[in-house]
């Protein structure tokens, strides 16, 4: 079991309540988290009042963003069930710019809202611009009638998904009415937490046969007809409950489960050969799960923050996972009368570029069991840790400071490329000694040649990525360097690899 250990006092809850609303820009580095409630009434499943809370990762409360309770102008009211424990999660917009959720469009007081009919009461989804505070309501859809809205994210603040516990997931536009159903009915439409994590739509769900995380269709669709799979060795039979996941990497997936049987907290789970496997659970207590989860990855160690599953005084809790049995810490508890559901970290500028498509055996095989170091491509004929890709810099439009590191090569020609999408879902696939990484529409940035094993795009006088790149803010994509290895090694090919890195595009 492990423990908790508080890093704050509880009384940051109720300095929470006490913050007037506020439109200031979130801070990078902070968490932010969905309360439901202003602590002056008992919860109950009438429509309740939403606020985003802002706090340092020590607990330090920051601010308070009010959800509007009224409509203004196009805007609608956005309020969730005081007591409908599945709802009310928080997703970043892929392009990391906003926070996107879910609601119904009446103010505070309406009896069983969940109830009502979508013609009367209209889903909301609201998108909060990060770097004003702003919140934009005026999407209200006519999908998930007489049920709960859960969930909502978005690739570009335009674009909207939306998830619930009847219709499956859904597409919508900014400020659209209706919403289009993107799976058939005989894929679960009982859904909990969409998501879109390395160019690829998620959905959670626990009914039926769909006992996990799913993908929805290829990439990110917007079309009905997709296929929803669940992720190969996730559980078909009913028992977990999932909730939020996170990917630390291309095979890496932490979920949240609200089981207080022994069995909930944060599941880690792993890839290999194409299948998932769960490896351990971490849990704040054996009787306490967790429902709302994000977290970062630094030096290859992931730090999870999570919200518990009690039904009052809930908690914010932090774990870094140093293996099973990794103690939690409390950065946050809900004060009286109030909730904590979904929760976010606001990226730093350094978790704007992530390392994915490794060849050190745990993902992808190496084409002929030349496996790199962790982080790495697969093993050369020079250096049998595999070669490295890895950034300095900002992927910013406005100021691109992006530098591409190549290391651990042969004094080789090297060719710096970018692609639109991972291949293989971020995981690769062989090519030559290696595996291939980035895909979709490739564009060669640029060749050069290694001197001491390494060597860097751009160099001065080369155009800066984003430029020869034809970047925009809010694309991801994919870089990853080719290299010359020697003929006799491994497969006949006279190539190799580094792993790859996705970089979304800031403004």
């Amino acid at each position: 079991m492990s423990a908790f250990t508080s890093s704050l006092a509880t009384g940051f809850a109720g300095l929470a309540l006490a913050a007037t609303a506020a439109t200031a820009q979130i801070t990078p580095g902070n968490l932010v988290v969905v309360r439901v409630g202003d602590g002056s009434a008992a919860l109950s499943s009438a429509s309740t009042a939403v606020f985003l809370d802002e706090f340092t990762t020590a607990g330090a409360f920051v601010q308070t963003i009010a959800l509007p309770t009224a409509a203004s102008g196009l805007n609608q009211p956005l309020s969730n069930s005081g007591t409908a424990t599945s709802e009310g999660f928080l997703n970043l917009s892929a392009d990391g710019q906003y926070l996107v959720q879910g609601g119904y469009g009446t103010a505070p007081g309406l009896a069983s809202v969940v109830s009502t009919t979508s013609l009367a009461v209209p889903r909301v989804i609201a998108r909060t611009t990060i770097s004003t505070g702003a919140s934009d309501t005026s999407t209200a859809l006519d999908a998930f009638s007489a049920s709960n809205i859960r969930s909502a994210t978005s690739t570009n603040g335009t674009d909207l998904f939306a998830a619930g516990s009847s219709g499956g997931v859904q597409h919508a536009t900014l400020g659209a009415t209706t919403a289009t159903q993107l799976h058939a009915p005989t894929a679960p439409t009982n859904t909990r937490v969409v998501q879109i994590a390395g160019g690829q739509l998620y959905v959670s769900s626990s009914s039926g046969s769909f006992q996990g995380v799913a993908a929805v269709g290829t990439g990110v669709p917007t079309t009905a007809g997709q296929s929803v799979t669940l992720l190969p060795g996730f559980p078909t039979s009913t028992g977990p409950s999932a909730y939020d996941y996170f990917f630390a990497d291309a095979a890496t997936l932490y979920v949240a489960d609200d089981r207080t049987n022994g069995n909930g907290g944060i599941q880690k789970w792993t890839e290999a050969g194409g299948t998932w496997t769960l490896q351990y659970t971490l849990a704040p207590a054996s009787n306490i799960g967790c429902r709302g989860l994000t977290g970062v990855v630094q030096g290859g160690v992931a730090t999870l923050y999570a919200t518990t599953s009690q039904t009052s005084l809930n908690t914010i809790v932090s774990v870094t996972d140093t293996g099973v049995g990794a103690p939690f810490s409390t950065v946050s508890v809900a004060a009286t009368n109030t909730i904590y559901r979904g929760l976010r970290l606001i990226p730093s500028a350094g978790t704007f570029v992530s390392a994915i498509c490794f060849g050190d055996g745990l993902g992808t095989a190496c084409p002929c069991g030349n496996s790199g170091a962790t982080g790495n491509g697969c093993a050369s004929s020079v250096n049998a840790s595999g070669g490295n890709l890895s950034s300095t810099g900002t992927p910013s439009i406005g100021a691109d400071t992006l530098v591409l590191v190549g290391s651990g090569m042969p004094n080789s020609s090297v060719l710096y490329f970018q692609g639109t999408a991972p291949v293989n879902g971020g995981l690769g696939s062989v090519f030559g000694d290696g595996l291939r990484c980035a895909g979709g529409s490739v564009i060669r940035l640029g060749t050069k040649n290694n001197v001491g094993g390494g060597s860097s795009y751009p160099a001065p006088g080369d155009l800066a990525v984003s430029v020869r790149g034809l970047c925009s803010a809010g694309d991801v994509r994919v870089y990853q360097a080719w290299y010359r290895n020697a003929a006799s090694f491994c497969t006949p090919a006279t190539f190799n690899l580094t792993n790859g890195l996705s970089a979304t595009w800031q403004p």
